[in-house]
């Protein structure tokens, strides 16, 4: 039996949103999808985005799980350092006793992403362009579900 979660409102997350970020200096840009979507309520669905050995040890914390525990998915902006390039990451997460662990896909080129909180405007300020250097700019373009 899957623990009870907490849905994306209660967490304080919007549903999907995508996010443009743009180079003020040299206007490279990207335009990446962050949230989650009304498809992304099922374990089984969610776990699908992680290769076989994190699923399982996801499955794993899941069930021992008590009454304190909940979990939730959802696409984070990630940047790798390997590709030099931001990425949506699906990453999966797990709240017990007010202590919240996160598990990311790694990137498409094998690297690992450090990830951006959309919800935090200061993170979204620090983003810096991986061609330039120059500052990003960060705007909401849509909503998907």
């Amino acid at each position: 039996m899957e623990p009870d979660r907490k849905n994306a409102y209660e967490q304080g997350w919007e549903m999907g949103k995508t996010i443009r970020l743009k180079c003020n200096d040299c206007n490279r840009t990207y335009d990446l999808n962050a949230g989650q979507g009304m498809k992304d309520h099922s374990l089984e669905r969610v776990l699908g985005y992680f290769e076989a050995q994190t699923a399982d040890m996801i499955r794993v914390k899941l069930s021992v799980l008590d009454e304190n525990g909940s979990w939730s998915y959802r696409r984070m902006i990630g940047y790798c350092s390997s590709c030099r390039t931001f990425r949506e990451i699906p990453t999966f997460h797990i709240i017990e006793n007010n202590k919240e662990y996160v598990t990311a896909v790694k990137c498409q080129c094998g690297g690992i992403c450090e990830l951006i909180d959309d919800t935090d405007p200061s993170a979204i300020e620090d983003i810096k362009c991986p061609e330039c250097g120059g500052n990003m700019s960060a705007v909401k373009i849509g909503m998907w579900d």
